[in-house]
């Protein structure tokens, strides 16, 4: 078996040989073991994803600009042929993300939390700095790369073999995020393009300020301070990098404060209890019309396409979710609740623990009829 050892390394080693590229940001050759096109497909199928699960702001005005300032920036940064797509998701969290490919989102959440048009210019362009500067690639491909060691030492060792698969999870796990050399390198990145777009740059360091009073927060999808470095340190560098700035390049840039809020005036600040909400130990979804009664003690959950409901023992079959679920709205829209006009799954007579789900979709389509 150890006479194996050299034709391992040899494939692996030519393999990893002809899967280098130059990084369009910085000019140096790195590893890439994904392609442009198996980097969009991937982009794409998480995009549609969220778009269906979550959906997007019902605002034309917040869509379209979002939409101009990214595809401005997009167009001159440094990958402009990838088919760029920038959407608002209605969703309370704080955030906003890049999938490979060149697909932007910024939610509701973030957008009633900054003040204009430079703010959410700075924002949009550190998440096309990601894609730009290929961060999610480069981190996929030191995971693979982790991965082909993992086959590698698989085939010479038995007992790696099978630990393989559980090897491979840590891996997945260890590269999940992006590092801190990448968030900074996407706000340096995010700066240039505001600035060549004619954005007033010194506006940057209040994104900062603002994602630093918040903490926690409602939202369906992860903050965008929890995944990225301590807001301090980066209004720092903020202000460092416009001290940099020849006074002369900052000089005429745009702010524009007023026509942002009057793009988000109305706009919902925070949970929308249109989508539902809990009262108590109460679930009521307003839109719907119906109600589900969980068990006092019991972890709740509202999300775009369920409502979730975890006993204190967190067991699997006690979770609640939306489209396992039979409950059925009467004649007038009214709804089961839990425990006596629905169905229950997981029951646990001694414990009582329940759980019981809405199929919104159905009665959706129900009402639509």
């Amino acid at each position: 078996m150890p006479r194996r050892m050299p034709i391992v390394v040899t494939v692996i080693t030519l393999s990893l040989l002809t899967a280098c590229a130059t990084n369009p940001v910085t000019g140096r050759h790195e590893l890439s073991l994904i392609s442009e096109s198996q980097e969009v497909q991937m982009g794409r199928e998480a995009s549609q994803n969220d778009l269906r699960r979550v959906g997007e702001v019902p605002s034309t005005a917040a869509q379209a600009l979002v939409k101009r300032i990214g595809t401005q920036m997009a167009a001159k940064s440094e990958r402009p042929s990838l088919p760029w797509e920038f959407h608002v998701l209605d969703d309370a969290a704080v955030n906003a993300f890049a999938y490979p490919g060149g697909f932007i989102f910024v939610t509701r959440g973030l957008m009633t939390n900054l003040n204009s048009e430079a703010e959410l210019a700075e924002v949009v362009g550190h998440e096309i700095g990601h894609v730009t500067a290929k961060h999610t690639v480069a981190s996929m491909s030191q995971q693979q790369l982790a991965q082909i060691g993992m086959v590698g030492a698989s085939i010479v060792s038995p007992t790696i073999a099978k630990y393989g698969d559980l090897l491979g999870t840590g891996a997945s796990l260890l590269f999940l995020k992006f590092g801190r050399d990448d968030e900074l390198q996407a706000d340096a990145l995010g700066f240039q393009y505001s600035l060549a777009q004619g954005f007033d740059v010194r506006e940057s360091p209040k994104v900062f300020s603002m994602l630093g009073r918040l903490s926690g927060g409602a939202g369906r999808v992860p903050e965008w301070q929890s995944t990225h470095p301590d807001p301090g340190n980066r209004i720092q560098r903020a202000e460092q990098r416009i001290a940099q700035t020849a006074p002369a390049a900052l000089t005429g840039k745009a702010v524009n404060r007023d026509a942002y809020l009057r793009v988000v005036n109305g706009m919902v600040f925070g949970e929308n209890p249109r989508q539902g909400y809990f009262t108590g130990t109460r679930f009521l979804h307003p839109d719907l019309r119906f109600q589900l009664d969980f068990p006092t003690g019991w972890k709740t959950a509202n999300q775009p396409d369920a409502v979730v409901a975890v006993s204190p023992r967190q067991r699997r079959a006690d979770s609640a979710r939306a489209g396992t679920g039979h409950a059925h709205a009467g004649a007038a829209g009214v709804a089961a609740t839990a425990g006596r006009d629905g169905e229950a799954i997981g029951t646990d007579h001694h414990q009582w623990q329940w759980a019981l789900s809405w199929r919104r979709s159905t009665h959706r389509r129900r009402r639509g009829r």
